[in-house]
């Protein structure tokens, strides 16, 4: 059963899906005049080289940054890359450049199709501009997307970050899954009930934190196999297009797999194309829609060429990536080969942290989207079905909640990237009105 999902998954995410993508994005940044290659120097201005940036930015920014690096930037890539081989992470750049302006398009019309709450906030996204630009017939539309955004966050949240979380614990501390899954599933309802705004505020302060020693202890393992560097990058280009052999516990894998896998991994660790965190930048105090839409193309940026190119390197050039693991035990097993244990538990920390932060987040989404599709009554019943999967992903395979995460993309991304592609005349017009600020 699982490894007929795998199979799903890589003809979901297969040739004809990223084909779509890259030809969408290549068409948006002809829209915006490739702003990603051309506009560096301004797009670093408006964004963070501007000195004059209001707190109200940096607050979205830090926001959507805090909900976009996690686990998925992290076991995501590694999981990538043992399922689809070094090839995998040729496939997540090429996207990457591409999702620059997918993301600065989606993020743009978030904020010119935003709606002002009962409290006198912002609320937008893409369930808005798609309501918007198809009248009646958009009100399915969007309640359709939102059903796929609510089908994501349970994916993410539910069975990603618990599975991580909890693979890393129990391969640390050998505590048996099943126990840590009730233990998971009793501490979550108390804290979302009880202390959700203590709790997730701790939790902001400490990922940024482990963020860092995240990043500095990858990059000592990354020089200290210097030596390893030209030749993990050559494996990257080579087996982009040809099949990656069996070496040492890894299976080998085709191209088709490292174009699925780096394509869908790349959307998963950006979300550009998805749509999620448009909803957070369009709740921003910025009254320009191009200048918030710059964000997004920072934001791509950092995410897929600094976090997830570090730990691909990571698993690279430390072997790890060959040993046979995959998910949080491959990264484990990276810090595992130079700190010893040491490593190994602070790793664990940080990935605890990192998913369950993570979790916490999704759960203001989830409560969104159910109020959105369903009613805000419906919150008294519904609320709990998210602590549902939490038992479950503590005893799937690796594979099958990977799988069913990249499903869940492709099920949001087609209807978000055409609706990008049917507004792409209303954007045309809102940068050709603000193209004066690059």
């Amino acid at each position: 059963m699982f490894q007929k999902l795998v199979q799903v998954t890589e003809v979901l995410w297969g040739v004809p899906l990223t084909i779509f993508v890259v030809v969408a994005g290549i068409y948006l940044s002809y829209c915006c005049k490739f702003c990603q290659f051309t506009k560096i120097k301004s797009i670093w201005k408006n964004t963070l080289g501007n000195r004059q940036k209001t707190e109200s930015d940096k607050k979205t920014f830090s926001t959507v940054l805090a909900g976009t690096i996690g686990s998925g930037n992290v076991v995501g890539i590694a999981t990538a890359i043992a399922v689809g081989g070094p090839g995998a992470i040729f496939w997540m750049w090429l996207i990457a450049l591409i999702s620059m302006t997918t993301k600065l398009v989606e993020v743009t019309l978030s904020v010119k199709y935003r709606k002002k709450d009962q409290n006198g906030g912002y609320v937008g996204g893409p369930m808005y501009y798609i309501r918007e630009i198809f009248g009646k017939f958009g009100k399915i539309l969007a309640v359709v997307y939102s059903i796929g955004l609510l089908v994501l966050v349970i994916c993410d949240a539910g069975f990603v970050q618990v599975n991580t979380l909890a693979t890393s614990i129990n391969e640390t501390f050998n505590i048996p899954l099943v126990v840590i899954g009730v233990v998971l599933v009793a501490l979550s309802i108390f804290i979302i009930n009880q202390g959700f705004e203590k709790t997730s505020g701790l939790l902001k302060k400490l990922v940024p934190i482990m963020s860092v020693i995240y990043l500095i202890a990858a990059m000592v393992i990354i020089l200290l196999n210097i030596k390893e560097l030209p030749s993990s990058l050559a494996m990257i280009f080579k087996y982009a297009f040809s099949p990656a052999p069996v070496v040492g516990g890894f299976a080998g894998a085709t191209v088709s797999a490292a174009i699925s896998r780096g394509a869908a991994r790349g959307i998963f660790a950006n979300e550009a194309g998805m749509g999620t965190s448009a909803t957070v930048y369009a709740s921003g105090k910025e009254q320009n829609p191009l200048k918030q839409g710059l964000w997004g193309v920072v934001e791509v940026a950092i995410v897929s060429f600094g976090i997830c190119t570090l730990t691909a390197l990571l698993v690279m050039t430390s072997g790890a990536w060959s040993s046979g693991e995959t998910g949080a035990v491959l990264v484990l097993r990276a810090f595992e080969s130079v700190y010893g244990d040491i490593g190994k538990y602070v790793m664990c920390v940080t990935l605890v942290l990192f998913a369950y932060s993570t979790f916490l987040g999704f759960y203001v989404e989830y409560k969104t989207t159910v109020a959105y599709i369903f009613g805000e009554k419906s919150l008294k019943y519904l609320k709990w079905f998210y602590y549902v999967p939490i038992v479950f992903a503590t005893l799937m395979p690796i594979e099958a909640i990977w799988s069913l995460a990249d499903m869940a993309v492709g099920f949001i991304v087609v209807p978000n990237i055409i609706s990008l592609i049917v507004l792409s005349k209303k954007f045309k017009a809102v940068f050709r009105d603000n193209e004066g600020i690059l």
